[in-house]
Order: C-alpha cells, then sequence, then structure tokens
C-alpha cells in the first residue's frame, strides 16, 4: 500500500469556524461539568467523557490532510490524520489514460466581516489536478491543491504507480 499526503483539507479560518461552531456545545458542557468537580457523579463523568470524546473527533477531522492511497492497483482519494487513514474514496481510472494541472485563481469570503470590508475574502492561486481521456474531451477533477510544491510529487506519484501520463491540456474535439 503507497500514499502519499499533501496538504490540510481545510484552510485556517475553516478550522477555527468550525471548532467553534460546532464545537462550542461540547466545550460549554465540558467548562460547566469541570466547574463543579466536587459534586460529580458517575452520569456526569460519563457525559464529561463523551463531550471530551466528540469534542476530540471534532479536532481529528479539523485537521485532516489529503491525499492519495493505491491499494491493490486501485487509486484512492483519501483523509489522513497523524498518517493514518480517516476515510477513503475509489477513483475510478480505467477511461482515463492522461492526467493534467490546470491553474486558476480562486477567492473564499470569511465569514466574519465588518462595516469597513463587508466583502473580504482570500485570494489564493489553485492547481487542479484532473484526469483525462486520450482526446482530452473528457475531464474529471480529482483534486484541488492550493501550494505549487505539492503538484510535483503528486503527479509523479500518479504517473509512476498508475501508467498515467502527464500531458498538456490541448482538446482534441474533431
Amino acid at each position: 500500500m503507497k500514499k502519499i499526503i499533501l496538504e490540510y483539507r481545510f484552510t485556517n479560518h475553516q478550522k477555527i469556524t468550525f471548532l467553534l461552531y460546532l464545537g462550542a456545545p461540547f466545550l460549554i458542557k465540558i467548562f460547566f461539568l469541570l466547574r463543579n468537580n466536587m459534586h460529580l457523579n458517575m452520569k456526569d463523568y460519563l457525559i464529561l467523557l463523551l463531550c471530551v470524546i466528540c469534542y476530540a473527533f471534532l479536532i481529528s477531522i479539523a485537521f485532516l490532510k489529503r491525499g492519495f492511497l493505491k491499494k491493490n492497483s486501485n487509486l484512492y482519494k483519501g483523509s489522513f490524520f497523524l498518517g493514518k487513514l480517516f476515510f477513503k474514496t475509489r477513483i475510478d481510472i480505467s477511461e482515463k489514460s492522461r492526467i493534467v494541472v490546470l491553474k486558476f485563481r480562486k477567492s473564499q469570503k470569511f465569514a466574519w466581516f465588518s462595516d469597513a470590508k463587508p466583502d473580504l475574502a482570500f485570494e489564493y492561486n489553485s492547481f487542479e489536478i484532473n484526469l483525462l481521456n486520450a482526446r482530452h474531451t473528457k475531464r474529471e477533477p480529482i483534486l484541488d491543491l492550493k501550494k505549487k510544491e505539492n503538484v510535483e510529487p503528486l503527479t509523479k506519484f500518479l504517473t509512476s504507480n498508475f501508467g498515467l501520463k502527464f500531458e498538456k491540456y490541448n482538446p482534441n474535439f474533431k
């Protein structure tokens, strides 16, 4: 089983939003239970343990990294936490023989805004990894990377392990 782990699934802004909004009920319950630590009974300890486990699960989801996995000559897109596979999705490459990287300029709006900058957004370059057929007429995006330095190791992994050819995007509709 070969794998390549590339970059975080979520941005820092998304991680903070995820952990604060979804984790707030668990954090509040943990805080109130620990504030009354002298008067906890068995039920309270069980609730405290459950809240800690749920918040730890949210942390593990927030800090997932994306990557690819080769298992029995099949390609999987995986999510990893601390180098361990969390979950995977199979990618069908039977009809695709080429790989291409397309660069896009994207922006992501922030959840919080002020009167001074109501449309505050973060702009970045995106490197979309695509599987193509031989004529480049069918394109299937498989991953979107934010760091250019992750593109070359990924293309080497895909070309060496799956026999895909790295090409420049040039569709032939004739």
